[in-house]
């Protein structure tokens, strides 16, 4: 039997991918910015929702070994419609996250390297890893499997060298902030807000699946990858944010530049400390880039197969002629990334002013396809008879029920990003959040309409004639 030469992810691959996907360092920080709180939420999102979003994946993936992950699943529950709206907000939070996580990504490089950096050069750079981003995206996954594999190797790196310098820093200093119970559980009505971070943080299980059909044996590797992978990523978050935490006062942080001074609290500015703080701080940035790259190959390969579908315009279907790598989508992906931090230049302050409202956007849309995915799952497991080599445990009716308690959830997290718990609506704030989300979505209804009209008009040249 001959081999596809385009089957070149194996388990390890797929494990390293994973992780280098949903390891985020953005996210140790935006968690070490709550507080000591972060350390309940985290336990509670990594067994409540982690474990089986996880499981549900390994099931999904199993039984439905496709191209395009989350796409694929909903289409099959709900239809083409539906699919492509996924595909869309899959592929659309990704164009907004990139200009969140490179202007994060600029901040830091200020902060370690070029202090006073001007918020306009931070952007030109977002700008230019956008672009960068699109062509690694676009090389042959062969190659660019490399650099997730190599930055989750970073990411684990750095979250040992944090842990080790934060606890070295608190015995010797005395803790930054309090891990005592009464610091560690929720104080208030508006620490529920919190959630809403941490839930967008656990996101992203499915990714790998995207690329099912590039993978050597999908069946056996995924449950493996993803149970291998989801131990390393519950474990290096809780000790990530443990280091962050005990090095930095969360009333101190800005989360643009908390890794640089959690590094130099815990290693100073001179000598071999110096140079080690150095050192991580540029792991770390090489790993947000990393990051985008991860989440670009599975986003554009999603909406490769919704425009082979004819549910989105043609030019979102465009791949490499020789490595069937998604260049269209990608391209598109980069144009929207760099537009949107050209605007946001304008109306922005500062570079953290700018991250927190991207983030907002971005990560609410992030979160509505996996709403559906656990509707999907749902529907699957109660009406389909495919072969499941990988099974939710506790019968039908339980794993249907937890898959509820997920999406429930999920439709909470969304909503607490723009309210939060005991405190009066923030309608300015909220308005232009909900604004953008709202924009990205009609835009997206266009983008539908646009590919089915195309498919319509393509369609009868496919037909043959009929004899008269």
């Amino acid at each position: 039997m001959e081999v596809n030469k385009n089957k070149v992810l194996r388990c390890r691959d797929v494990t390293l991918y994973t992780v280098s996907a949903m390891l985020f360092m953005d996210q140790i920080a935006l968690a070490a910015s709550l507080g000591s709180s972060s350390l309940f939420w985290w336990a509670y999102v990594l067994v409540l929702l982690f474990l089986p979003m996880a499981m549900m994946t390994s099931e999904l993936g199993t039984a439905y070994p496709s191209n395009g992950g989350v796409y694929h699943w909903v289409r099959l529950a709900f239809g083409f419609r539906w699919g492509a709206r996924v595909s869309w907000m899959y592929w659309v939070n990704n164009a907004l996250w990139m200009p969140s996580v490179y202007i994060l990504f600029a901040s830091m490089l200020s902060a370690f390297y070029f202090p006073g950096m001007s918020l306009w050069l931070q952007i030109f750079i977002g700008c230019s890893l956008a672009l960068v981003t699109s062509l690694c995206t676009s090389a042959s996954l062969r190659i660019g499997k490399w650099l997730p594999n190599l930055g989750a190797v970073l990411k684990l790196i750095s979250v040992l060298v944090l842990l080790v310098g934060g606890l070295r820093y608190g015995f010797h200093e005395g803790f930054a902030n309090p891990f005592t119970l009464d610091g560690i559980l929720p104080a208030s009505p508006a620490a529920i807000a919190a959630l809403g971070v941490m839930v967008y943080g656990i996101m992203g299980t499915e990714l790998a699946c995207c690329s099912a059909a590039e993978m050597v044996a999908p069946r056996r590797d995924i449950p493996r990858a993803v149970l291998a992978s989801g131990l390393l990523i519950a474990a290096f978050n809780v000790l990530g944010t443990v280091g962050v935490l005990a090095a930095v006062p969360t009333d101190q942080t800005d989360v643009t530049t908390i890794f640089a001074e959690s590094l130099f609290n815990m290693y100073g500015h001179e000598g071999w400390g110096g140079l080690l703080a150095n050192l991580v701080g540029g792991f770390v940035l090489f790993t947000f880039f990393t990051n985008m790259v991860t989440w670009s190959m599975g986003t554009n390969r999603a909406a490769v197969e919704a425009a082979h579908a004819g549910e989105f315009p043609r030019a979102f279907g465009i791949v490499h002629p020789r490595h069937d790598t998604p260049v269209g989508s990608a391209l598109i992906a980069s144009t929207v990334s760099i537009l949107v931090m050209l605007v946001y230049g304008l109306v922005a302050d500062t570079a953290e002013g700018l991250f927190w409202t991207l983030l907002s956007i971005f990560a609410m849309i992030f979160m509505m396809p996996y709403v559906l995915m656990c509707l999907a799952f749902i529907k699957l497991r109660l009406s389909s008879d495919a072969p499941r080599p990988f099974r939710l445990p506790l019968g039908n009716r339980l794993a249907c029920l937890w898959a509820a308690v997920v999406g429930l959830h999920v439709v909470a997290g969304i909503v607490l990003f723009v309210v939060t718990p005991g405190e009066p609506m923030d309608w300015d704030y909220a308005g232009k959040i909900l604004a953008g989300v709202f924009l990205a979505l009609a835009i997206g209804e266009v983008m539908i309409g646009l590919g089915r009209r195309q498919k319509r008009r393509r369609r009868p040249a496919a037909q043959p004639a009929v004899p008269g």
